[in-house]
């Protein structure tokens, strides 16, 4: 499976794997909207606080993997969100967003089996099924009440600005 995402800088962290990392729905819109134009982000509504400094820390971090991962009720969420861009940058997203799921490893897990988890009742139906499947890899969300809660049951998840962090640690070893 060809990436869109150039490997072009190395994070120099430990304990965890290079092999999966599973992406929330706004980093995943904010690497369609960069993928696309990066001179979009500013201007999209749904990326509010968002940089092309964030863009390109995360299009970097995430070369760092072998696998990006996603789930239906994440691509769901990034669709809807891209839904709210209207005319020629809708249409421009969407074909974006288009190739890069072409690019991603997709899970499933049946909303059946995630109903019974205490995650369902405190976040929703996305974030358990994020939760479900954190054990296997790192998660990268901005969601900093997801990441404690999976972070204090021994999972790996990080948010951009803990990425950010490691890149300025990196440069200044």
């Amino acid at each position: 499976m060809p990436s869109v995402i150039p490997p072009t800088i190395s994070f120099g962290f430990y304990g965890i794997t290079r092999k999966y990392v599973l992406v929330d729905s706004i980093l995943l819109l904010l690497l369609a909207v960069g993928l696309w134009n990066p001179r979009a982000i500013a201007t999209q509504k749904r990326l509010h606080g968002l940089t092309f400094d964030d863009f390109q820390v995360l299009r970097n971090f995430l070369s760092t993997f072998q696998t990006i991962v996603t789930t239906a009720h994440v691509l769901t969420e990034v669709s809807n969100l891209a839904g709210s861009a209207s005319g020629q940058t809708r249409t421009a997203v969407f074909a974006q967003l288009s190739s890069l799921i072409e690019t991603l490893d997709e899970r499933s897990i049946p909303a059946v089996e995630i109903i019974g988890q205490p995650e369902f009742h405190i976040f929703g139906l996305t974030d358990a099924v994020l939760s479900r499947l954190c054990p296997e890899m790192l998660l990268l969300t901005e969601d900093g009440r997801l990441a404690t809660h999976l972070i204090l049951r021994g999972m790996h998840a990080m948010s951009l600005s803990q990425v950010k962090n490691l890149r300025t640690l990196a440069n200044n070893v």
